[in-house]
């Protein structure tokens, strides 16, 4: 999946076996920056969500147009992703930025290649409040799967 920009519809379903340990709703924006391009993202409900949901194999970036547009943006934790997606998070940090207090989420796909709106680089940032619990979430994930990827 990767990025997917827009389709009309609901969410991809989760996988088998994958489990949401943490969903966040709320932020003061979002921003996205993936060189040249920078973008930046407001909730406005009903007319635009922006959620970001924690698995146990992933984060996934949900944002809802109108309730009948979707785009997904799925990064995987190294060692997670399927064979033909190869988005995977690089890097999670709390940073502080234009809005305040954020959460960084960082990745990297070699099969997107530097045009001019996109680069194979992804730096999401979710700006709210208390960024540090979700970084925890991810950053405990993360050391699962690697667990889990270890032999013996």
């Amino acid at each position: 999946m990767g990025v997917t920009l827009l389709k009309l519809g609901k969410p991809s379903p989760l996988l088998p076996e994958e489990l949401v340990v943490h969903e966040q709703r709320r932020f003061r924006a979002v921003s996205s920056t993936t060189l040249p391009s920078y973008r930046i993202g407001f909730n406005l409900p009903p007319l635009w969500r922006i959620s970001l949901l924690v698995t146990n194999r992933r984060c996934l970036v949900l944002t809802d147009l109108f309730h009948c547009m979707t785009q997904e943006i799925a990064m995987w934790y190294p060692g997670q992703n399927p064979d033909d997606d190869p988005e995977t998070v690089t890097k999670v940090s709390c940073q502080k930025g234009l809005f305040g207090n954020c959460l960084e989420l960082c990745s990297h796909n070699p099969k997107r290649r530097q045009r001019w709106l996109w680069s194979p680089d992804l730096t999401l940032r979710f700006f709210l409040k208390e960024p540090e619990q979700i970084e925890a979430a991810i950053l405990r994930q993360m050391k699962r799967s690697e667990a889990a990827d270890q032999p013996g």
